[in-house]
């Protein structure tokens, strides 16, 4: 949705006005839509990233997702979605898998709700015990 509101063609075109506004637009609908959700929730829980914590890698590589290869970069791109809509979010940890690596959650609030989504999150980590050092990492 970030990427694609902004490339109006596959012809590598440079964009024109127009271009720009609609994707202004388009970018305008989204928070409004967001916007009325937030209006009945106090915050959206989503993953952090397609899978829990996995072992260092150097950057680019690819990473094991259930058995499937994915680019390195589109294994968090999940936290870059609400930096298209502007709403805070904030990432906690919340529990471990089978091995004991992290595993954490996002939450995103209502814009300008920072205050209220550090609430939230605070109640949260209450609930789920916040951060455990992962097994590997205490030796």
């Amino acid at each position: 949705m970030m990427t694609g509101a902004f490339q109006p063609g596959n012809d590598n075109s440079p964009a024109s006005v127009a271009d720009y506004l609609t994707a202004l637009d388009r970018r305008d609908r989204s928070i409004g839509a967001w916007e009325q959700f937030f209006e009945d929730w106090d915050a959206l829980l989503c993953p952090v990233s397609m899978t829990t914590a996995f072992p260092h890698a150097p950057a680019g590589s690819p990473i094991n997702v259930d058995g499937e290869d994915e680019s390195y970069w589109s294994v968090a791109a999940h936290c870059a979605l609400f930096n298209y809509s502007g709403h805070p979010a904030v990432t906690l940890p919340y529990s471990a898998d089978e091995n004991g690596l992290p595993s954490g959650v996002q939450l995103v609030g209502k814009r300008w709700g920072e205050a209220h989504l550090l609430g939230v999150a605070k109640t949260l980590t209450e609930v789920s015990g916040g951060f455990r050092v992962p097994p590997l990492a205490a030796t």
